[in-house]
């Protein structure tokens, strides 16, 4: 079957079975509470709040049940939760007035479109015998698809599927929740999904969830209903496809280096427009700022934002409860913060300074003090249930970097970076803090200046005066201090900089509702009397044009993001075939419990994180966790089996092979070991061959062949 058809197949059962862990958990949770007044809601409303409430509960709940007992136990939850959902369901079918029914088909139009742009960004496309990837899934992915494929195989927490020193060890030094439920998915679909099947529809889920978050969170924290509550809600969805102000400065690149249309050595104008891209993105720019980036490339920090935001909510919509409805709700809320932990350790981070701040200000206030002890018993319950993750976190050691894992240091405006590099440290940072507004304007665009905008608008009484708005103020300020300040260590890219702005950047994007309300819609309720008409008209404009360019940043990253490979990455797509040919034999003709290596001098091999499906020794796809010093060893150990180019006979590869546990080697055209195939298949022939890859039996395996 062509690999396009089979991915978008496979993609597709994938995402129809994922409402077993991401829908009727938090269904059956919200029916069995009455979280949010579920049982007085419409059924697509309902949907929503049990999709939300599944990333509050479904993560935390499925990783106890896997990594305590079983992951059949597991299945069996899962089970639980689909019958009981279809039972509460028949039992009430709620009615659904003809407003409703007009909103669900134009909400289930956007659903649709959203899973098809998803699937198709994500999937791979072969023309005849070449096979193109997107840059998410050649980058990103490869380590996520192969820790889904272990956990299947040997279970949660998975055994480490590129670290073998001749025993098997756990993966724990990694937030992981995520691909327990697309392991959970991978195992019920049979061979009909595969993990990346399986990971391409959770980042459709991840999407379809933080929409879900924006209506409900909308509905809380507004009171308004009926037609106000739906429009607001498709505002909140359609801001999703702004981004920042990227375009503009890959504009003046290209104008400053040469036109699109000019002369570049060995580019076409395409190439060099692509290349002048990635640069940018990847070298200056950020994903902040860019939702649906964000949900393509880390839907597990997007999920972690969706527990949080919902445990928040849950907070809020306990304020007028009984004690003991209120110290329930928080007990969920303390689950979904368990579940956020799992899902990104950096999200959470400033969700948890977010919520101490917000408990000591409610602790001063009369009217919401009663909140403050079921918000402290709701971290109590948070630690409790993430203590085994936890744990397990502290367990791996991080590649024994000796650093701390958060540093401070003011971020840097990476446009001026090169410039300041023999500057010294303070005075560096003091003009990185100068600039940040620029940098912040640049990466954000419509939405930093909606916050300028919505600050201006309500006075300092009115967000004393709703819990919604001062909860917005206390998180966009955390996140603000965290992400300007302090940066993650434990690799070269700061995630706690890109991802812990994700709840300030949702605070954002709920402002500028408000915003599109007040100077596109002319909602008179909430505008400033201090902004003249002339002002409105002016600003309106202004507003307008970052919201197309934040619009045409999307497109162009988007588009970018799927055609780099055939136009860039010249001669790729044969080897990607090639690869997969290869890998798709070792899957369905071998052993699940043979070892195979590839070489691991040539780091981030692709194609072994994105199909591979057996145990590896020693690669740096998934090298979390493991000592610096024990990786590298082993890789010149294991490395010299495809770089010796005197290798001629398999004497000495068959007892390499023994020593480190090797049954199958995977060697490439590009290992120096490629020279000598002619020699060496003449004394034992390839178990699988094509242009681009040899697999071969070694070893005790090669020895039991025979």
């Amino acid at each position: 079957m062509n690999f396009t058809l089979q991915d978008i197949i496979g993609a597709t059962q994938a995402f129809c079975l994922f409402p077993l862990v991401i829908v009727f958990p938090g269904y059956v949770s919200g029916w069995a509470l009455d979280l949010f007044n579920f049982r007085q809601r419409q059924p697509i409303v309902r949907l929503g709040i049990g999709l939300v409430l599944s990333f509050v509960v479904s993560p935390i709940i499925l990783d106890l049940t896997s990594s305590l007992i079983s992951l059949k136990f597991s299945l069996l939850i899962i089970c639980g939760f689909a019958a009981a959902s279809a039972v509460i369901f028949l039992k009430e079918k709620p009615a659904a007035t003809p407003a409703t029914r007009f909103h669900f088909k134009t909400i289930f139009g956007i659903g649709v479109a959203w899973v098809a742009f998803v699937i198709l960004s994500l999937i791979q496309i072969q023309w005849k015998d070449q096979l193109y990837s997107s840059v998410v899934t050649v980058s990103d992915q490869t380590t996520r698809v192969s820790i889904i494929a272990a956990m299947t195989r040997t279970g949660i927490p998975p055994i480490n599927p590129s670290y073998y020193p001749g025993h098997p060890i756990q993966l724990t030094f990694i937030y992981y929740f995520w691909y327990v439920l697309g392991s959970l998915i991978d195992v019920i679909g049979g061979q009909s999904v595969d993990a990346r099947a399986a990971l391409n529809a959770s980042s459709a889920w991840s999407g379809l969830g933080l929409m879900a978050t924006i209506a409900l969170y909308l509905r809380l924290r507004n009171p308004n209903n009926g037609e106000t509550a739906w429009r607001s809600a498709k505002i909140g969805i359609g801001l999703l496809a702004i981004s920042g102000l990227d375009t503009l400065p890959f504009a003046l690149l290209m104008a400053k280096i040469g036109n699109i249309v000019g002369n570049v050595e060995h580019l076409n104008p395409l190439q060099f427009a692509l290349e002048t891209w990635k640069n940018l993105e990847f070298n200056i720019l950020t994903l902040l700022g860019q939702w649906v980036g964000s949900v393509l490339w880390v839907p597990h920090h997007i999920a972690s934002l969706i527990a949080s935001i919902g445990a928040v909510m849950l907070a809020q919509s306990a304020r007028k409860e009984k004690v003991s409805k209120k110290f329930t709700i928080l007990t969920i809320a303390g689950l979904g913060f368990a579940s956020a932990l799992g899902l990104s350790v950096w999200v959470t981070f400033v969700f948890v300074v977010f919520w101490v701040i917000w408990l000591a200000i409610l602790s001063l206030q009369k009217r919401d003090r009663d909140l403050a002890l079921p918000m402290v018993f709701a971290g109590l319950v948070a630690m409790l249930f993430a203590s085994p993750f936890i744990v397990g976190i502290f367990q791996g050691n991080g590649g024994e970097t000796g650093q701390f894992p958060i540093a401070f240091e003011i971020r840097a405006v990476s446009l001026v970076e090169p410039f300041v590099k023999e500057w010294t440290s303070i005075s560096r940072s003091l003009l990185m803090l100068a600039l940040l507004p620029v940098g912040y304007l640049l990466e954000i665009g419509f939405f930093f200046m909606a916050g300028i905008y919505w600050l201006r608008i309500r006075g300092k009484e009115t967000i004393r005066s709703n819990p919604f708005y001062l909860a917005e103020f206390l998180l966009l300020a955390v996140a603000l201090v965290i992400g300007s300040c302090l940066r993650s260590t434990l690799i070269l890219n700061n995630d706690l900089g890109w991802r812990g702005w994700l709840p300030g950047q949702f605070v954002l994007l709920v402002w500028g509702i408000d915003i599109i309300e007040v100077f596109f819609l002319n909602n008179t309720n909430v505008t400033s009397a201090s902004i003249t008409h002339n002002e409105i008209a002016k600003i309106s404009l202004f507003l307008r044009v970052l919201i197309t360019v934040g619009i045409l940043t999307t497109i162009v990253n988007t588009v970018f993001l799927r055609i780099y490979q055939p136009v860039l990455a010249l001669g790729i797509g044969q080897r990607n075939y090639s690869a997969r040919l290869a890998y798709d034999y070792l899957r369905d003709q071998l052993p699940a419990n043979v070892i195979t290596q590839n070489n691991p001098t040539n780091f981030y091999d692709g194609p072994s994180g994105l199909y591979g499906t057996h145990q590896m020794v020693i690669s740096d796809i998934t090298a979390y966790g493991v000592p610096l010093d024990a990786y590298y060893k082993l890789v010149d150990k294991v490395g010299i089996l495809f770089t010796n180019r005197n290798t001629t006979n398999w004497q000495i590869t068959d007892h390499l092979c023994r020593e480190n546990s090797i049954d199958v080697l995977i060697i490439d055209n590009n290992d120096p070991l490629w020279s000598n195939l002619a020699s060496l298949k003449a004394q034992r022939l390839a178990l699988y061959e094509n242009t681009h890859y040899a697999i071969f039996a070694c070893g005790n395996y090669a020895h039991n062949k025979r």
